[in-house]
């Protein structure tokens, strides 16, 4: 999340402060501490669980940062960084999201958002991949990058989810009071030009990211404080709400990933803590 102007900033604390409190449902089970990221992921915003490496997330910082992606060994209660993949011919211009998920070939891959628009200044937005490592190590990647414009004009964004059986990618707006909407890319996307997101359905306001389940049967899309609920929409593909779901208050909530089908992984901006957060039964469909 980039910093905003004085004047947002001043709105923005007063929209808060003036808020209705919301009243969160219970989940099946309380959250738990799942691992503390390792220096340097002070401004994570983006998060996304391996297919190849167990116990290991991969994760990056917001704008302004290195055009690196972190894979982080989240088993123990101290995580520990494993390797940093430099994507090459890249530039961090607001990487606000990260989703692990197929390519065109079923190849498990690391897709990484660079769709953030605080001030709605960018024609375009960008989506780079790579194949997901068969080994740890730090390395230079060559991405594949696919550009993106909005069909119903620009907009900030923060949420970028994978289907992992159609290998659909969408991306969900995120807008201060008011709900935002899921935008559908093209299928596949193609690089070497822009690529159309069109509007699907509403979202949720102020989602900060979202995730598809490991099993396609249902995703979630979340919002974070300070200026949206600390809770995680669950809907199925066809949009219907399966559950909301409360999640730890954090300073700026801005990553979520399915540790597994039944289980999230949560995470903010200047707080290094990764939770863990049981779903109830009625979001997690095929599990």
């Amino acid at each position: 999340m980039s910093p905003l102007s004085p004047l947002s900033s001043v709105l923005l604390a007063t929209a808060a402060l003036t808020a209705p409190l919301v009243a969160h449902p219970a989940s099946t089970a309380a959250p738990a501490r799942a691992c503390t990221l390792p220096a340097g992921l002070q401004e994570l915003s983006g998060l996304g669980m391996s297919v190849k490496h167990p116990g290991v997330l991969y994760a990056v910082n917001d704008s302004g940062n290195t055009p690196q992606v972190f894979a982080v060994d989240c088993s123990g209660a101290t995580g520990r960084l494993r390797a940093t993949f430099t994507l090459s011919g890249t530039a961090n211009t607001d990487w606000e999201a990260l989703a692990v998920g197929p390519d065109d070939n079923g190849v498990p891959s690391i897709h990484v958002g660079d769709i953030g628009d605080n001030f709605a200044g960018r024609a375009e937005i960008a989506v780079h991949r790579f194949a997901e490592p068969d080994t740890l190590a730090d390395a230079t990647v060559s991405p594949a990058t696919f550009r993106f414009a909005y069909a119903d004009g620009r907009h900030d964004a923060e949420s970028l989810l994978i289907d992992p059986t159609s290998r659909q990618l969408y991306v969900v707006s995120k807008v201060l009071g008011a709900k935002g909407a899921l935008y559908k890319a093209p299928l596949p996307p193609l690089s070497g030009q822009v690529n159309t997101l069109t509007p699907l359905r509403a979202g949720p306001a102020w989602a900060t990211d979202g995730a598809y389940s490991p099993s396609g049967r249902s995703y979630v899309v979340r919002s974070g404080g300070p200026f949206g609920p600390n809770t995680g929409y669950v809907q199925d593909p066809a949009g219907n709400r399966l559950a909301e779901v409360a999640l730890p208050a954090q300073p700026q909530g801005e990553a979520v990933a399915y540790a597994d089908c039944t289980t999230l992984l949560v995470g903010s901006e200047n707080d290094r803590q990764i939770w863990r957060v049981p779903l109830p039964p009625e979001a997690t469909p095929g599990c």
